[in-house]
């Protein structure tokens, strides 16, 4: 059960990976594009959502107390969407100092994984510390640096959302083959992973 649960999140954490890398590519290769395209998506549905609310709340024979709560967001969804279809450079400077958070946040993690392979003794420790203070430096610069030209911060992100993808992913290998070559050493006959 355990162990399902185990390989489960293991598919996950691949999964997350490559779309990491995936979208860090797309980013690199289509900054401007895939930044006025989602700027423009995003405003485009919240000022459908917000009219679709305020008409709703028009059209409605009775109000009630949580019809104005739908009209308060209908407004509000409407107003956030006008904004980012007529200054689309508002909402990507927010974006991309929410992103550079999660680049951040994904290195600290990763720091935190690489003193769990010191603590495991694992030989290549030291090679992901190094790629984990990496990931926390580029976060770090997307977040406290959004003053960087547009299209160079969105490479700089796309750059380092592979380079995290990347790293994940080699680091699951590691652990993946290190846990392989510890269980053919280190035989046991109860799994301690298949105990709930």
């Amino acid at each position: 059960m355990m162990r399902e649960r185990l390989k489960n999140l293991s598919v996950s954490f691949v999964v997350l990976s490559i779309l990491y890398v995936l979208l860090g590519l797309v980013l690199l290769i289509w900054p401007t594009t895939v930044m006025d395209g989602l700027c423009y998506f995003t405003g485009g549905i919240l000022l459908l959502y917000g009219v679709c609310a305020i008409v709703g709340f028009c059209r409605a024979a009775e109000r009630r107390a949580g019809s104005f709560l739908a009209l308060f967001l209908g407004i509000v969804a409407a107003s956030v969407g006008a904004v980012l279809l007529l200054q689309p450079l508002l909402f990507q400077s927010i974006l991309t100092v929410i992103l550079g958070l999660y680049i951040l946040i994904d290195g600290l993690l990763n720091l935190k994984r690489a003193l769990e392979l010191h603590r495991l003794e694992h030989m290549g420790w030291v090679l992901y510390l190094v790629l984990s203070l990496i990931t926390v430096a580029l976060g770090a610069v997307v977040v406290f640096r959004p003053m960087l030209a547009g299209v160079t911060l969105v490479r700089l992100i796309g750059g380092s959302l592979l380079y995290s993808g990347a790293a994940d992913l080699w680091t699951l290998f590691q652990l993946s083959r290190w846990t392989k070559a510890y269980r053919k050493t280190h035989p046991v006959e109860v799994d301690p992973v298949d105990l709930d």
